[in-house]
């Protein structure tokens, strides 16, 4: 496996920082979550990066919630964003989040582009794959948008500093 470019740099930065004030009380739910779905549960690291933890967490953009859901996939992913919002809902926004990645780890066949795609959009990882004959994230990241390209690091140096998972691990235990 290809290493995945600026890991390095968000390891180094990730394992300065201190763990986000509910992470203790929410992982354990949200692992849980993501194991009742078949998805590896270390990618419920996913919700520090998208929102520290913050089940309200409001993106500027209409994203909402731990896993920072659009409502379009929110509902795609069989959330309800009319009130109450599921949005907000840490266990059901955590099985609709690791229902989507599954889904994109299905189609993309690997979790580094799995999480691109969560970020950038599975369009967008489509085109940007195909334009480039290419089949890996690190041979797309230069060509996708600069916060995608630090995104996935960033997840993946979470992950490992978190929970001991190498990003080509993930999934592998």
């Amino acid at each position: 496996t290809q290493p995945v470019p600026h890991y390095n740099l968000w390891l180094a930065r990730v394992r300065e920082r201190p763990l986000p004030a509910r992470a203790a009380a929410l992982m354990p739910r949200l692992r849980a979550a993501f194991v009742a779905e078949g998805v590896p549960p270390e990618l419920a690291w996913l919700a520090e990066a998208e929102s520290s933890f913050n089940p309200e967490a409001r993106s500027p953009v209409g994203a909402k919630g731990l896993f920072q859901f659009m409502p379009d996939t929110a509902k795609a992913m069989g959330l309800s964003t009319l009130l109450p919002d599921e949005r907000t809902n840490p266990e059901k926004s955590a099985r609709a989040a690791a229902r989507y990645l599954r889904t994109l780890h299905a189609r993309f066949g690997n979790w580094a582009l799995a999480l691109a795609a969560y970020n950038a959009g599975e369009g967008r990882v489509s085109r940007t794959l195909a334009k480039h004959g290419a089949k890996s994230f690190t041979a797309i990241a230069d060509a996708l948008p600069a916060e995608t390209r630090m995104y996935v690091p960033k997840v993946c140096a979470l992950i490992e500093t978190r929970a001991g998972v190498a990003p080509h691990a993930i999934g592998r235990k």
